[in-house]
Protein backbone atom coordinates (compact mmCIF):
# COMPACT_ATOMS: atom_id res chain seq x y z
CA UNK A 1 0.00 0.00 0.00
CA UNK A 2 1.45 3.73 -0.95
CA UNK A 3 0.75 5.76 2.10
CA UNK A 4 0.13 9.19 0.91
CA UNK A 5 2.12 11.94 1.19
CA UNK A 6 0.21 14.22 3.85
CA UNK A 7 1.34 14.79 7.55
CA UNK A 8 -0.83 17.03 8.19
CA UNK A 9 -4.39 15.58 8.80
CA UNK A 10 -7.61 16.77 6.10
CA UNK A 11 -10.73 17.55 7.45
CA UNK A 12 -13.04 14.94 5.23
CA UNK A 13 -16.98 16.02 5.40
CA UNK A 14 -19.34 13.12 4.31
CA UNK A 15 -22.51 15.35 5.14
CA UNK A 16 -23.14 15.81 1.46
CA UNK A 17 -23.23 11.87 0.92
CA UNK A 18 -26.24 10.79 -0.29
CA UNK A 19 -28.45 8.22 2.32
CA UNK A 20 -28.06 5.26 0.06
CA UNK A 21 -24.55 5.45 -0.71
CA UNK A 22 -23.84 5.95 3.28
CA UNK A 23 -23.96 2.35 4.16
CA UNK A 24 -21.70 1.44 1.54
CA UNK A 25 -18.95 4.10 2.06
CA UNK A 26 -18.87 2.97 5.77
CA UNK A 27 -17.98 -0.72 4.76
CA UNK A 28 -15.66 0.41 2.06
CA UNK A 29 -13.78 2.26 4.94
CA UNK A 30 -13.82 -0.44 7.49
CA UNK A 31 -12.85 -2.84 5.04
CA UNK A 32 -9.29 -0.17 4.18
CA UNK A 33 -9.29 0.38 8.04
CA UNK A 34 -8.65 -3.26 8.45
CA UNK A 35 -6.50 -3.74 5.24
CA UNK A 36 -4.10 -1.02 6.84
CA UNK A 37 -4.10 -2.87 10.57
CA UNK A 38 -2.93 -6.55 8.16
CA UNK A 39 -0.47 -4.08 6.70
CA UNK A 40 1.02 -2.74 9.68
CA UNK A 41 1.26 -6.30 11.05
CA UNK A 42 3.37 -7.39 8.14
CA UNK A 43 5.51 -4.35 8.58
CA UNK A 44 6.25 -4.57 12.25
CA UNK A 45 7.32 -8.16 11.12
CA UNK A 46 9.34 -7.39 8.62
CA UNK A 47 11.14 -4.76 10.42
CA UNK A 48 11.57 -6.87 13.48
CA UNK A 49 13.19 -9.60 11.46
CA UNK A 50 15.43 -6.99 9.69
CA UNK A 51 16.04 -5.96 13.03
CA UNK A 52 17.47 -9.23 14.10
CA UNK A 53 19.24 -9.93 10.80
CA UNK A 54 21.67 -6.60 11.49
CA UNK A 55 21.87 -7.08 14.82
CA UNK A 56 23.50 -10.47 14.25
CA UNK A 57 25.60 -8.79 11.49
CA UNK A 58 26.69 -6.30 13.89
CA UNK A 59 27.27 -9.02 17.18
CA UNK A 60 29.32 -11.62 14.07
CA UNK A 61 31.56 -8.58 13.66
CA UNK A 62 32.02 -7.92 16.93
CA UNK A 63 33.48 -10.71 17.27
CA UNK A 64 35.60 -10.88 14.61
CA UNK A 65 36.80 -6.93 15.55
CA UNK A 66 38.17 -8.18 18.90
CA UNK A 67 39.34 -11.49 17.54
CA UNK A 68 41.37 -9.09 15.26
CA UNK A 69 42.45 -7.03 18.11
CA UNK A 70 43.30 -10.15 20.26
CA UNK A 71 45.30 -11.56 17.98
CA UNK A 72 49.40 -10.98 18.09
CA UNK A 73 49.27 -10.71 14.31
CA UNK A 74 47.14 -7.59 14.62
CA UNK A 75 46.00 -6.33 11.46
CA UNK A 76 44.33 -2.49 12.21
CA UNK A 77 42.79 -2.50 8.41
CA UNK A 78 40.62 -5.69 9.32
CA UNK A 79 39.79 -4.11 12.84
CA UNK A 80 38.61 -0.94 11.74
CA UNK A 81 36.79 -2.79 8.69
CA UNK A 82 35.09 -4.81 10.71
CA UNK A 83 34.39 -2.52 13.68
CA UNK A 84 32.98 0.53 10.76
CA UNK A 85 31.14 -2.32 9.07
CA UNK A 86 29.41 -3.68 12.54
CA UNK A 87 28.87 -0.24 13.45
CA UNK A 88 26.66 0.47 10.67
CA UNK A 89 25.04 -2.70 11.04
CA UNK A 90 24.61 -1.73 14.65
CA UNK A 91 22.73 1.88 13.22
CA UNK A 92 20.62 -0.05 10.67
CA UNK A 93 19.06 -2.34 13.44
CA UNK A 94 18.00 0.30 16.05
CA UNK A 95 16.46 1.82 12.41
CA UNK A 96 14.34 -0.99 11.20
CA UNK A 97 14.18 -1.58 15.67
CA UNK A 98 12.54 1.49 16.11
CA UNK A 99 10.03 1.23 12.99
CA UNK A 100 8.81 -1.76 14.75
CA UNK A 101 8.06 0.07 18.12
CA UNK A 102 5.00 0.24 19.98
CA UNK A 103 3.01 2.88 18.33
CA UNK A 104 -0.60 4.43 18.13
CA UNK A 105 -2.32 3.00 15.70
CA UNK A 106 -6.60 2.50 15.20
CA UNK A 107 -8.74 -0.20 14.28
CA UNK A 108 -12.28 -0.44 13.16
CA UNK A 109 -15.31 -0.84 14.59
CA UNK A 110 -16.47 1.55 17.73
CA UNK A 111 -16.92 1.05 21.35
CA UNK A 112 -20.85 0.50 22.19
CA UNK A 113 -20.72 2.95 25.03
CA UNK A 114 -19.76 5.55 22.66
CA UNK A 115 -22.41 5.38 19.90
CA UNK A 116 -25.02 4.85 22.47
CA UNK A 117 -24.76 8.78 22.99
CA UNK A 118 -25.99 9.37 19.52
CA UNK A 119 -29.26 11.41 18.70
CA UNK A 120 -30.99 8.39 17.31
CA UNK A 121 -30.37 9.98 14.36
CA UNK A 122 -28.63 6.42 12.61
CA UNK A 123 -27.80 8.43 8.85
CA UNK A 124 -25.94 11.25 10.83
CA UNK A 125 -24.56 8.32 13.08
CA UNK A 126 -22.90 6.56 9.24
CA UNK A 127 -21.80 9.52 8.31
CA UNK A 128 -19.68 10.80 11.43
CA UNK A 129 -18.58 6.99 11.12
CA UNK A 130 -17.46 7.55 7.85
CA UNK A 131 -15.52 11.12 8.89
CA UNK A 132 -14.24 9.11 11.96
CA UNK A 133 -12.96 6.06 10.02
CA UNK A 134 -11.23 8.48 7.00
CA UNK A 135 -9.57 9.87 9.92
CA UNK A 136 -8.09 6.75 11.20
CA UNK A 137 -7.38 5.60 7.70
CA UNK A 138 -5.43 9.02 7.04
CA UNK A 139 -3.86 8.59 10.75
CA UNK A 140 -2.73 4.85 9.95
CA UNK A 141 -0.97 5.69 6.35
CA UNK A 142 1.01 8.29 8.29
CA UNK A 143 2.16 6.12 10.80
CA UNK A 144 2.91 3.05 8.06
CA UNK A 145 5.26 5.53 5.93
CA UNK A 146 7.01 6.92 8.69
CA UNK A 147 8.11 3.21 9.50
CA UNK A 148 8.64 2.35 5.81
CA UNK A 149 11.01 5.18 5.75
CA UNK A 150 12.95 4.01 8.93
CA UNK A 151 12.82 0.50 7.45
CA UNK A 152 14.22 1.72 4.19
CA UNK A 153 16.88 3.87 5.95
CA UNK A 154 18.11 0.81 7.84
CA UNK A 155 18.21 -1.25 4.81
CA UNK A 156 20.15 1.29 2.84
CA UNK A 157 22.97 1.89 5.68
CA UNK A 158 23.20 -1.79 6.21
CA UNK A 159 23.94 -2.06 2.30
CA UNK A 160 26.20 0.86 2.86
CA UNK A 161 28.23 -0.78 5.48
CA UNK A 162 30.43 -3.12 4.00
CA UNK A 163 31.24 -0.29 1.65
CA UNK A 164 32.51 1.94 4.42
CA UNK A 165 34.00 -1.15 5.60
CA UNK A 166 36.19 -1.09 3.14
CA UNK A 167 36.89 2.57 2.41
CA UNK A 168 38.07 2.40 6.03
CA UNK A 169 39.98 -1.06 5.10
CA UNK A 170 41.90 1.01 2.29
CA UNK A 171 42.26 3.95 4.06
CA UNK A 172 43.79 2.67 6.87
CA UNK A 173 46.42 0.70 4.78
CA UNK A 174 47.00 4.02 3.00
CA UNK A 175 47.45 5.85 5.88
Amino acid sequence: MKATNQMAPQIHDFSSLPNNAVDEVLRLGEATLTGTVQIAVAADQRATAMAGIFGAGFVALLAVAAAIATNERYTPSLFFAALTTATGLFVAAVCCAWAARPNDFFVGGYEPRHIMKSTGDVVWMKRYACEDVQKRIDANARSLEKGAKLVIAGAVIAFLSPVAGGVAFSLNRLF
